[in-house]
């Protein structure tokens, strides 16, 4: 019999400068009711390495480590959650780490089996803990609050903080509702959480901080790739088809689909050669219209002239 509570996934691609830490702030909590999934994600460093000498320090605990070629941080996930026993599911990226409160926190929380969804906050730090950059407050909720309709979610979705690792899920989330992390793409959260939210009956939130989030100058918000903009136009058109012919969930996705336009108009802005091909204008003009009521004038102008818009009053702002 599975008694399995909870399964901590942990992706790792070449993160050999910080997997140790990460990887040490579970292994002392590890019990007959939790378990550790790492995805060694292809890693050419020597995380492997070292993730293998911590956890031979550890006996008789439920770690499993699973090695495939470099997929991306989706499919690592995806790997995680396939091989998931637990009745709750979180993800913690290689370079964070929990505080030390999160075990304490969690535990009594999925213990109630009605909880869809915890969600926690997380402190951004640079260098060391006690340099914090930025709180990130991803929990719109407080205590336990039950769904019984779409508008109840209005919080989390004004809040727009979908960070995959803010929070846990029941494991059936994904797989009764075929929900998966979309492979090779960046802004995954946006793709898959709202999704999530959607599906859930009853989250709770805790006000807390229980993660430690490393700031990355060279992270994928910090450095433009072309591929950004086609990654942030495949999510608007994700949380289009999730609206389409649904007045109450296009109303509760506007917050996040105006979030991903504003960012694509201001990753334009910021760097030099960033722009959409023709399709992908057209991609997210179509997505973008499924929420137009829902914009203020001037921004239902910019989305009927998108492609004018975007090629030239745009480029005029850059600076």
């Amino acid at each position: 019999m599975n008694n399995i509570k909870l399964s901590i996934v942990v992706p790792c691609y070449n993160s050999s400068d910080f997997i140790s830490e990460c990887i040490q702030s579970i292994l002392p909590h590890l019990t007959n009711s939790i378990e550790l999934i790492i995805v060694n994600d292809g890693s050419t460093d020597s995380s492997y390495e070292i993730i293998t000498n911590i956890v031979q320090s550890y006996c008789n605990i439920n770690v499993e480590i699973i090695n495939q070629r470099n997929l991306g941080l989706s499919a690592a996930r995806n790997k995680g959650i396939a091989a998931a026993s637990g009745e709750y599911i979180s993800f913690l990226d290689s370079d964070d780490f929990y505080h030390s409160d999160f075990w304490s926190e969690i535990s009594p929380v999925i213990d109630d089996s009605t909880i869809d969804i915890v969600e926690f906050n997380a402190e951004q730090y640079e260098g060391d803990i006690s340099n914090i950059v930025e709180h990130i407050d991803s929990a719109a909720f407080s205590g336990k609050t039950e769904i019984t309709a779409i508008e109840k979610l209005t919080p989390a979705f004004k809040r727009c903080k979908w960070y995959p690792w803010a929070r846990v899920y029941k494991t059936s989330l994904f797989r009764e509702n075929n929900i998966t992390f979309p492979h090779g793409r960046l802004y995954e959260d946006m793709n898959t959480i709202p999704f999530i939210y959607l599906k859930s009956s009853a989250i709770y939130g805790i006000n807390k901080s229980l993660l430690w989030y490393r700031h990355h100058k060279k992270s994928i918000t910090q450095t433009f790739r072309q591929k950004d903009l086609s990654d942030l136009v495949y999510a608007a058109q994700s949380l289009s088809l999730l609206a389409k012919d649904n007045p109450a969930i296009k109303r509760t996705l506007f917050p996040t689909i105006q979030r991903i336009f504003n960012f694509i108009k201001y990753t334009i802005i910021r760097n030099k050669g960033a722009k959409l091909t023709n399709q992908e204008q057209k991609t997210l003009r179509r997505a973008l219209l499924i929420f137009i009521n829902y914009f203020r004038v001037s921004r239902k102008a910019q989305i009927l002239m998108l492609p004018l818009y975007l090629n030239t009053v745009v480029r005029f702002r850059k600076k």
